[in-house]
């Protein structure tokens, strides 16, 4: 039985936390894509095909090293892609430390992630670490530092459940009220598997909002982002301190009666919700 042929590799220190990076060249078979990836587009795997025919491989694969005693991918899988249709035996590759493994939207530079795309990516690690420690906290630094920001759980959640969910139209609000929470993540995800069916029950009310405005013709591309912008309750306020139940509830409230009054729908000027009553935010206290 032949033996396993010696992986030749450099060591170098990384500039700005001083940690060790390992360049090598990697067998091709001894390489897999991390779980928590997103989903491959064909369509820019096939742009890389046609890339790397004209000047190559040229940008290294980021790896960790994995119990198998190969390599999984954590930045580079449409790349992996690509060199297998060429038919390429072995990539060179980075290998970095297994605790930046989930930090995948700082590593992701080849292709600018989707709002879904980005969820779907948030999701998985979130669920990682559920599966890892149900005990840990949400707002734990080591959860915070791998998903950019809670809301996209929430999404991600919500896309699983129906991709047709228009994510973009709700995510200045979101941003502003959903956050890590301080619970366990056995608990918190049970909250936010809540939080994500009422954005579902709302954008469904959103729907119906837009067939009865259209119904008056008024009809644009933009139309149902602009009716979830009309019934907005925070308007333009920047510093918000009620709830995530709060305001998506009084957000529901206020679709339902666009959908009872479709004519108010004129009233509004893009970019503000000036026509509804916005929710009550008690003074701060100098």
């Amino acid at each position: 039985m032949s033996e396993k042929p010696e992986i030749k590799k450099v060591e170098v220190k990384e500039p700005i936390l001083g940690y060790t990076q390992e360049f090598l060249i990697a067998p091709i078979d001894s390489l897999k894509v991390i779980e928590v990836q997103r989903k491959p587009s064909e369509y820019h795997v096939k742009r890389l095909v046609k890339s790397m025919r004209k000047i190559g491989f040229v940008v290294p694969l980021i790896v960790i090293r994995n119990s198998e005693g190969g390599y999984t991918v954590i930045d580079g899988q449409h790349r992996l892609l690509a060199a297998k249709q060429l038919g390429v035996k072995e990539l060179p590759c980075i290998v970095i430390p297994p605790k930046y493994s989930y930090d995948l939207m700082e590593l992701n530079v080849e292709k600018q992630m989707s709002l879904r795309e980005k969820s779907y990516v948030s999701l998985n690690v979130y669920r990682e670490y559920l599966s890892e420690n149900s005990e840990l906290y949400e707002n734990d630094t080591r959860v915070m530092d791998s998903i950019e920001s809670a809301h996209f759980v929430t999404l991600g959640m919500a896309y699983e459940k129906d991709e047709r969910l228009f994510g973009s139209a709700y995510e200045s609000i979101l941003r502003r009220v959903d956050f890590f929470l301080p619970l366990p993540l056995k608990t918190a995800s049970q909250a936010r598997e809540k939080r994500a069916q009422l954005l579902l029950e709302i954008d469904t009310l959103v729907r119906r909002a837009v067939e009865k405005v259209e119904e008056l013709g008024v009809s644009h591309p933009f139309l149902h982002r602009e009716v979830v912008s009309y019934c907005n309750p925070l308007g333009r306020k920047r510093k918000v301190v009620e709830t995530f139940d709060k305001v998506f509830e009084a957000l529901k409230q206020n679709v339902e009666e666009l959908i009872e009054n479709p004519e108010k729908i004129r009233e509004h000027k893009m970019g503000g919700a000036e026509s509804y009553p916005q929710v009550e935010y008690p003074q701060e206290s100098a």
